[in-house]
């Protein structure tokens, strides 16, 4: 496809405080950006990410930014859009924008950070990259998602009374489905004849599953309907219609849980339906941009890979709602196991 870009770039004082990208070649879809400071001499620093309000990992990555931000002081610059075709000219428009550090969130930044051998004195990081991901002069930083897959994994089969749960997974891809391999690791290792249903909303390539709650809540129903009593989503957005559809499913006689991913989805839904909640299989991801940032300004970043796990807290399963705590001496083993070595999470990448 022919990229045509045109862009339109608002300054005050010199320093740009918004810019529109308009990607007149896939169908007139723009991604905003903005930013401001008050200090001339200070870092420019852009994120690249799709859409707030997912309850995952574009969330935690906003909030990581905007605490570093406050608290660094460099120039912030916005990237924010839903395209999933428009990841190139997001870079691109990042690199012109003079930034000093560009930080795309989600490993399809990957293949256009490895194209781009042009930085324009930028450094570039990719957030959420598969595990292994390595690229010349760029900073992949990738989690271990398949240890807090198994550690809700054995909540799940610790919890459940009809020794059958469930998996809805966003997107058929390897990135994906390395949850569903942990999750189900887990629970086998607490019940070995446990039934574990799996579910992906859309195909490999079709990023449309992270975005779709209503097809997050069909799923969900089916699985409870069919016997499940948890059900993990790894989906992004479409998570939410997992969590809905927990509460609505649940009656006074058989309560059924949802299990969220990458933040605390407890705090993040609205309080008739944090009941449902068993816990979230969580990813530091705020943490990790705020790491970043803060290792280039100190100068100490460097391209490699950055990997974040169990045994340095990058990963790990939440506890707000008190529900696990009943089992939390059995959580805290199968960590412990982790750490140790003694248990070998299997993992698709």
């Amino acid at each position: 496809m022919v990229r045509t870009t045109t862009k339109r770039l608002m300054a005050v004082g010199g320093v740009a405080i918004a810019a529109t990208l308009a990607l007149s070649a896939c169908g007139g879809q723009t991604a905003s950006t903005s930013g401001s400071t008050a200090d001339p001499d200070a870092s420019t620093i852009a994120l690249l990410y799709g859409t707030t309000g997912d309850y995952s990992l574009m969330d935690g990555a906003y909030n990581g930014f905007t605490e570093a931000q406050k608290s660094i002081g460099f120039t912030p610059i916005e990237l924010s859009s839903p395209n999933t075709d428009d990841y190139q000219d997001r870079l691109d428009l990042a690199i012109s924008q003079g930034s000093d550090l560009i930080i795309g969130v989600g490993y399809q930044f990957a293949s256009p950070m490895t194209e781009t051998t042009d930085h324009g004195g930028a450094a570039f990081v990719d957030i959420d990259t598969d595990t292994g991901t390595t690229i010349d002069d760029v900073t992949t930083v990738s989690f271990a998602a398949n240890q807090s897959s198994y550690l809700v994994g054995v909540a799940a089969a610790l919890t459940s009374t009809t020794g059958h749960i469930g998996f809805v997974g966003g997107v058929d891809q390897p990135l994906i489905q390395d949850f569903l391999i942990g999750y189900q690791a887990g629970a086998e290792s607490v019940n070995p004849d446990i039934i574990v249903d799996s579910t992906y909303l859309s195909p490999l390539g079709d990023f449309t599953g992270f975005s779709d709650p209503t097809k997050g809540k069909e799923a969900a129903a089916s699985m409870y309907s069919g016997g499940a009593d948890v059900v993990y989503a790894a989906a992004g957005g479409s998570g939410q219609g997992v969590y809905e559809e927990a509460a609505d499913a649940s009656t006074a006689d058989a309560k059924v849980w949802a299990i969220g991913v990458d933040g605390d989805v407890y705090n993040q839904v609205d309080a008739d339906i944090q009941p449902y909640i068993l816990t979230s299989a969580v990813k530091n991801v705020g943490v990790a941009v705020n790491d970043v940032i803060s290792a280039f300004e100190d100068g100490s970043l460097e391209a490699g890979e950055l990997v974040y796990n169990v045994a340095n807290d990058g990963v790990g399963y939440s506890t707000t709602g008190g529900f696990v705590d009943s089992i939390s001496d059995e959580l805290e083993t199968a960590k412990a196991g982790i750490i140790d070595g003694s248990i070998t999470v299997p993992t698709g990448l």
